[in-house]
């Protein structure tokens, strides 16, 4: 086939049809979505705020029962991260759009929240992992350091619980990123097109 011939069939094809969306269809897909990742968050904040208010209470109790400061560090700890995790979520509740909002606002509410869970979750380590493991791991260096020579097989005991915190806290680090890459990024580029394809 020559350039001529395949140019006239090219041209002779029909016209590509634009595809029309029903806009109220869309709208219910977005709030559906919106709904079950707003469930979600939800479910997993309520575990995380559970978790630290069990530590607190455990720790609690170990402090005042054994007269150990040190578990004090850890209940403050738990305690920043479950009011910081509370009050984060009551700040991005007053951003939440009402069920008569548009197409438009309802998408970008959604880009807002996708992007704020990307911000968490992309820096856990500062407000999430950091506090709680320097509340576990500072009282038993500062006691490995003032035991002196005499301390040794408290000493190997630190290394290997911060060996072991620092594994933990790794995997825990990476187990979000992940998160991130696979779920939550591209649903933040698929809210992008959307809006891209609105304007």
């Amino acid at each position: 086939m020559s350039f001529e011939e395949l140019q006239k069939s090219w041209q002779a094809q029909a016209p590509a049809r634009k595809i029309s969306i029903d806009a109220d269809l869309l709208l219910k897909e977005v709030r559906r979505n919106q709904s079950q990742f707003r469930t979600t968050i939800f479910w997993r904040d309520f575990r995380e705020v559970g978790v630290a208010a069990c530590m607190i209470i455990c720790f609690l109790y170990h402090g005042v029962r054994h007269h150990d400061w040190s578990n004090f560090l850890v209940v403050a700890a738990c305690a920043w991260v479950g009011a910081f995790m509370l009050i984060d979520r009551l700040a991005q509740r007053k951003k939440t759009p009402l069920n008569q909002d548009p197409l438009k606002a309802c998408i970008e509410a959604s880009h807002a929240q996708v992007s704020h869970q990307i911000w968490l979750l992309r820096n856990v380590f500062w407000w999430y992992l950091l506090p709680i493991a320097a509340a576990i791991l500072l009282p038993m260096w500062w006691t490995a350091l003032h035991k002196g020579p005499t301390g040794t097989h408290l000493s190997a005991f630190v290394l290997r619980t911060t060996f072991f915190m620092v594994c933990l806290n790794w995997g825990i680090y990476r187990l979000n990123q992940n998160a991130v890459k696979k779920g939550l990024e591209p649903r933040r580029k698929e809210l992008e097109t959307m809006l891209a394809g609105l304007q």
